[in-house]
């Protein structure tokens, strides 16, 4: 008699707390080391302060764009131009915990890789005295935490695995963005974008929010297939269906779609006046991460 066939369980990886933790602080911390990650991030966000009021010495956290280099250059010490009325923004991470970014054939998967994006972006905007909250979806919403200062709470819900998983819904997302967010937010998107139409959303968040914000994260198998291969299964995003391939034969073809698809995503932020990054999950996390957000050389020890 035949057994009847035990249903699959969908394995989440996620890394630990203390892990994700350790991780993220180490990565934030080589990039606001070199002034950079702050620099751009305050680049990003910008509007810091309106009329002079002191000068203090430099501390973590403190604008680079406020360093007074004359009274360096007198005394070799780091001293930053202090302003009244300065104001806090809120920083709205809105990460895609979908089944899709569930794949990785590196180091990491495209949900670690994520999840340690939000947290790098999440310690940026504290440091900055800017307010980060998180927003993680899939065909449901799996939490919305309203914006706060707190860094341990949000590394405490990226690291919670029953956070993750789920087929993608942008609609229902939307309107619960747009319903529980301020308009003055800026709003971080970190997703892979894949069997997704950003037409349909990016131009009602641009003409709501702030500023909005696109992160592509993409596994290298998503660009290119390796060669060799051979005949492979594949299934559909949703894992409806199965298709047999020969990899060899697609695999010009696919590289050029998915360029294509690259392009077109990043064509519709910046028709809405958004900027749009694409980060690797097959380089150093701190190196793809700085080169997406604009920085054309990177040295880091």
């Amino acid at each position: 008699m035949l057994k009847p066939k035990q249903k699959e369980e969908l394995v989440i990886n996620i890394q630990p707390f203390e892990d994700l933790t350790r991780e993220t602080i180490e990565n934030s911390i080589k990039l606001i080391d070199y002034f950079k990650f702050n620099l751009i991030y305050l680049l990003l966000v910008s509007g810091k302060g309106l009329d002079f009021e002191q000068i203090q010495a430099y501390t973590l956290g403190d604008d680079p764009r406020r360093i007074d280099w004359k009274v360096y250059a007198r005394t070799r010490q780091l001293m930053v131009r202090k302003f009244k009325e300065e104001r806090t923004f809120d920083v709205i991470i809105a990460l895609d915990v979908s089944n899709s970014m569930l794949l990785g054939t590196t180091e990491y998967t495209k949900n670690q890789f994520a999840a340690l994006a939000a947290g790098s972006l999440a310690f940026a905007a504290t440091e900055a005295n800017d307010n980060p909250a998180i927003a993680m979806f899939s065909d449901k919403v799996r939490l919305f935490l309203d914006p706060d200062n707190d860094f341990s709470r949000i590394l405490n819900v990226l690291s919670d695995k029953n956070n993750y998983g789920g087929k993608k819904s942008w609609g229902e997302f939307t309107n619960l963005l747009i319903g529980n967010y301020d308009s003055q937010s800026i709003l971080f998107i970190i997703s892979d974008f894949i069997d997704t139409d950003v037409t349909k959303f990016i131009p009602e968040l641009s003409a709501y929010f702030s500023k909005v914000y696109g992160i592509m994260v993409r596994d290298p198998i998503e660009e290119k297939l390796p060669k060799g291969i051979g005949r492979v299964y594949i299934k559909d995003p949703d894992g409806n269906t199965v298709y047999l391939i020969d990899a060899h034969k697609v695999a010009e073809e696919y590289e050029m779609l998915c360029k294509r698809e690259i392009e077109r995503i990043k064509e519709a932020f910046h028709e809405a006046g958004q900027l749009f990054f694409k980060v690797n999950l097959n380089e150093r996390f701190d190196l793809s991460f700085f080169k997406a957000f604009g920085a054309e050389e990177v040295e880091l020890s």
